[in-house]
């Protein structure tokens, strides 16, 4: 499968500790099968920073999802969505609140953001 990462540098080696605390799904490494979000995002960084952007595109085996990693995946926006996202984003500890190695599923727009900061 082919993901893409938008960034403000080129990604040689996956760092996990690089990850922005209080995200959806926590500290990672964040990817996405769409280009144009990717783009979006390496756009965003790119601004935010004053620095040159791009996709970094990753190969990556789905045999990982059930052989190798602990994983956990939402297909769609749901309660339990909901409520992981929440407390990833309003994590006080700024540690991992979980132990899965990959987690799949949608990111909060801006809509979704607004039903969690009243969560």
């Amino acid at each position: 499968m082919k993901v893409y990462h938008g960034s403000n540098v080129k990604i040689d080696v996956i760092d996990l500790s690089q990850g922005a605390l209080l995200r959806d799904f926590g500290r990672g490494f964040y990817v996405t099968s769409i280009f144009k979000q990717a783009e979006f995002w390496a756009k965003r960084k790119g601004k935010s920073q004053k620095k040159r952007r791009g996709c970094n595109r990753i190969y990556f085996f789905e045999s990982a999802f059930t052989d190798n990693y602990k994983t956990l995946r939402f297909k769609d926006y749901s309660d339990e969505w909901l409520d992981f996202v929440a407390s990833n984003r309003k994590n006080e500890t700024q540690m991992n609140l979980h132990d899965y190695d990959i987690v799949e599923g949608p990111v909060a727009n801006d809509d979704i953001v607004s039903r969690i900061d009243f969560f």
